[in-house]
C-alpha cells in the first residue's frame, strides 16, 4: 500500500469527558503509538484502533479527559527489521510493502524529530562547527555564540529582570477575590487587564501573595487576564515588533521572528488582545476573527533565555535557610500560631499584656491562698452579706423556726427566732438583727449556754453564731 501522510502527531484539546481521539497517520502496530495527556506519558489505559490504515484511526481512553486537557497522539515506531528474505524463498508483495512502509514511516518520523531539534539552516556554510564542548568544559557555564555565530561557552554574567506568568478568570459581578497560580509580592508586580483595558494599580491589592483583590467586583462575564512578574537572571534578551494593517478578511500574518504565545503582546488599535483570540505557529500568527479593515495591528515578541532566581522551589526553605530573627510579625498569618507551636513554659510575664487575663481565662477554683498577697483583699472586695463558715443559705424573715446551717436576718422588731429541734453536734444558726433590741431566740428544748432559758438579743445591729455542742451546754454563742 502507499503511505503519503507526513504527519507523525496529533494534538487535540479535549472537551469534558471526551474519550475518543482521532489520529491521521499510519501505525503498523499498537506499540507504534504513544499517548500523552497534558504532557504526561500514559503507559496504559487506552486502546488503539485503525492499525495498518493509511488514513489513521482512533485512540480510546478508558477514562474520559477533562475540559481543556491536551491529548497528544505521537508516532513512535521502533526502527527495526523483522523480515529476513531467503534465497529461493517466498518474496511476498505484502512482506515487501510492509517493509517499505516501515522504512518510509521511519524516515518521516526521523524528519519530524529533526524538525523539533536545534539545527543549522541550509544557508549556513559547510563545515560550520556546532559540536558541544565536553561536559567538564561546559559545566556551570552559559551556552552562547561568538561574533561569527560559532558555538562557545562562557562564564555566567547577567542581571536581574522579570518574566511573566499568566492567569485568566471570568467575572461574575460579585466576586472580588481571585487566586493566582504564582505568588506576587505587591500590586506593582501585576499587569491586570479586564475586557482588554489595563486596570490602574490602585483598583486592586494583593494579600498572602496569591490573592488578587479588586476594590470593585469585575462585571458579569468580563474577561480578566493577569500577568505576574517573576524574578529571573537574564542571559540574553531580544524584543521585536511586527506591525500590520487589517483588511477585514485576512486572519494570518507573518511575524519577523519565531514566537510562542506566552511571550507575545498583541494590540489592535491600541487595545490588548487576549491570547484566546489568536494562535501562533512558528512565525505565523492566526486570529480567530479577521481584524477590521484599516485596523492597526502590533505584535510585540519578548525573547528570553532565563534562569529563575529568588523563587525557592517547593519544600526547599528549611531552618538553615532562615536567618536568626528573620521571621517578623507581618510574615505570620492571623491565627497561624497554635498551641502546638508554643513550647512548654514559653509564655513569660513580659509576653502578657496588662489587663489581658480575664475571668474567662481562669479555671474554676484555680486562685489558691498562695496566689493572694497579704493584705490584698480589702473591704470593697467583700460582699455585703457576712462571710460565714458552714452556712448554706440566708433567710430574711420575721418570726420563724430556723433550720440548721442557715443565716437568719431579722427584718422587724419584736420577733421570735426558734432554734431547730433535736440538733446534731456542730450544726449552727447565724442570727443577725438590724436596728432592733427585742429579738427573742427560743431554745426549743435545748439549753443555750448551759441554761434552760430563752435568750434575748438586746442590742441593735447584733450578729450571733449559735453552735450546738452537746446536751449539757446546748447552743453556745460566738
Amino acid at each position: 500500500m502507499t503511505v503519503s501522510a507526513l504527519t507523525t502527531r496529533n494534538d487535540i484539546t479535549a472537551t469534558s469527558g471526551q474519550d475518543t481521539f482521532t489520529y491521521t497517520f499510519m501505525v503498523l502496530a499498537t506499540t507504534d503509538m504513544t499517548v500523552y495527556q497534558n504532557g504526561a506519558l500514559l503507559a496504559s489505559g487506552y486502546t488503539v484502533n485503525g492499525v495498518g490504515s493509511t488514513t489513521g484511526g482512533t485512540v480510546v481512553l478508558d477514562t474520559g479527559a477533562l475540559t481543556g486537557q491536551i491529548v497528544s497522539l505521537v508516532l513512535a515506531m521502533p526502527l527495526d527489521r523483522t523480515t529476513d528474505y531467503q534465497n529461493s524463498g517466498d518474496f511476498l508483495a505484502s512482506d515487501v510493502n510492509n517493509d517499505f512502509d516501515k522504512i518510509y514511516i521511519g524516515a518521516i518520523q526521523n524528519e519530524n524529530w529533526i524538525d523539533r531539534s536545534i539545527r543549522l539552516q541550509q544557508v549556513e556554510p559547510a563545515g560550520f562547527d556546532m559540536e558541544l564542548p565536553v561536559a567538564a568544559t561546559r559545566a556551570s557555564k552559559l551556552l552562547a555564540f561568538d561574533s561569527t555565530g560559532a558555538l562557545v561557552v562562557q562564564p555566567y554574567v547577567g542581571g536581574e529582570t522579570q518574566i511573566l506568568s499568566r492567569d485568566v478568570f471570568v467575572g461574575d459581578g460579585v466576586t472580588t477575590t481571585f487566586t493566582l497560580a504564582n505568588s506576587a509580592s505587591a500590586p506593582s508586580m501585576l499587569n491586570v487587564v479586564i475586557d482588554g483595558l489595563m486596570q490602574d494599580v490602585s483598583s486592586y491589592s494583593v494579600a498572602n501573595g496569591t490573592s488578587l483583590i479588586f476594590s470593585q467586583a469585575p462585571p458579569l462575564n468580563s474577561d480578566i487576564e493577569v500577568r505576574s512578574f517573576v524574578q529571573v537572571e537574564i542571559v540574553s534578551t531580544d524584543l521585536s515588533t511586527s506591525e500590520f494593517a487589517g483588511n477585514g478578511s485576512t486572519t494570518s500574518f507573518s511575524l519577523g521572528s519565531s514566537a510562542v504565545k506566552q511571550n507575545t503582546f498583541v494590540y489592535i488599535n491600541g487595545v490588548y488582545q487576549f491570547k484566546s483570540t489568536y494562535s501562533i505557529s512558528g512565525t505565523t500568527i492566526t486570529f480567530s476573527e479577521a481584524p477590521p479593515i484599516n485596523s492597526a495591528i502590533e505584535v510585540v515578541i519578548a525573547g528570553f533565555t532565563t534562569s529563575v532566581i529568588g523563587v525557592p522551589s517547593a519544600d526547599s526553605v528549611g531552618t538553615a535557610q532562615l536567618q536568626d530573627n528573620a521571621v517578623t510579625q507581618p510574615k505570620i498569618a492571623d491565627d497561624a500560631v497554635g498551641a502546638d507551636q508554643l513550647a512548654s513554659n514559653a509564655v513569660v510575664t513580659a509576653s502578657i499584656a496588662d489587663n489581658a487575663v480575664t475571668t474567662a481565662k481562669i479555671a474554676d477554683s484555680n486562685v489558691t491562698t498562695v496566689k493572694i498577697a497579704s493584705g490584698a483583699v480589702t473591704a470593697a472586695k467583700i460582699a455585703s452579706v457576712p462571710i460565714t463558715v458552714g452556712i448554706t443559705s440566708v433567710v430574711t424573715a420575721t418570726s420563724l423556726t430556723a433550720t440548721v446551717n442557715t443565716h437568719v436576718y431579722v427584718s422587724a422588731a419584736t420577733q421570735t427566732i426558734t432554734l431547730p429541734a433535736s440538733p446534731a453536734i456542730g450544726q449552727r444558726v447565724l442570727i443577725t438583727v438590724g436596728n432592733f433590741t427585742d429579738t427573742v431566740v427560743a431554745r426549743n428544748g435545748s439549753n443555750i449556754m448551759s441554761l434552760a432559758a430563752d435568750f434575748t438579743m438586746d442590742a441593735a445591729y447584733l450578729s450571733i453564731n449559735f453552735i450546738y455542742t452537746d446536751a449539757t451546754q446546748g447552743w453556745v454563742m460566738s
